[in-house]
């Protein structure tokens, strides 16, 4: 080979035309022409794909899928703990608004039921209106969906469930509504009892 890179005949043996070994020591093979090195270089094959075995997939194939991430949210709202507490703002001055009526002047049985349904009307009414209001807090807190207000006519234990079930997915926690209510309706009696007797001895004295 000579300093401008021919290889002779006579010395070579007339190397055909192909790609070689790039004489500059790259990774690529350069095209000799026959007589000189050209300018083409040809880049070298891939390495062939990894064997696979059914399901199997190599590791730097492998796709990792991020973890599910609970988006940011709010669980309690004002009008929440509102309807959690349910059972003793209308227990309670239900049975002591009857007591006074019965103790002042006993109305007729058709009246009576009629003033009770009115009045559990209007707890009803206030109900839905606080579970609107709830579903309205939670959304403009980050929350993309919040349960149905329609659920509080079943009763509020049942809006509260849903709730808590939808709450789970933008933030933790949500059940401590549900866990109130029950307190809640588990004491109401009790307290509404404690009530009567007092509005009573008001009265009768």
């Amino acid at each position: 080979m000579s300093g401008d890179g021919t290889i002779h005949p006579a010395a070579s043996g007339a190397i055909p035309p192909g790609w070689y070994p790039d004489p500059a020591g790259s990774d690529s093979k350069r095209w000799w022409d026959g007589i000189h090195w050209t300018d083409q270089l040809q880049e070298p094959e891939p390495p062939p794909p990894p064997p696979s075995f059914g399901n199997y997939v190599h590791p730097a194939d492998r796709t990792v899928a991020p973890l599910p991430t609970v988006e940011p949210g709010i669980a309690y709202t004002r009008s929440s703990w509102w309807l959690a507490s349910s059972p003793l703002w209308i227990l309670v001055p239900v049975a002591a608004v009857v007591e006074v009526f019965n103790a002042l002047a006993p109305p007729p049985l058709p009246s009576l039921v009629l003033g009770i349904a009115l009045l559990t009307l209007l707890a009803l009414a206030i109900l839905v209106r606080l579970a609107f209001a709830d579903r309205t807090a939670l959304i403009n807190g980050g929350n993309n969906t919040a349960a149905s207000p329609w659920w509080t006519l079943l009763t509020p234990l049942a809006y509260l469930i849903v709730r808590a079930r939808e709450v789970e997915r933008y933030a933790t926690g949500g059940w401590a509504s549900v866990l109130w209510w029950c307190i809640a309706a588990f004491v109401a009696p009790g307290i509404a009892v404690l009530a009567l007797f007092a509005v009573y001895g008001l009265v009768a004295n």
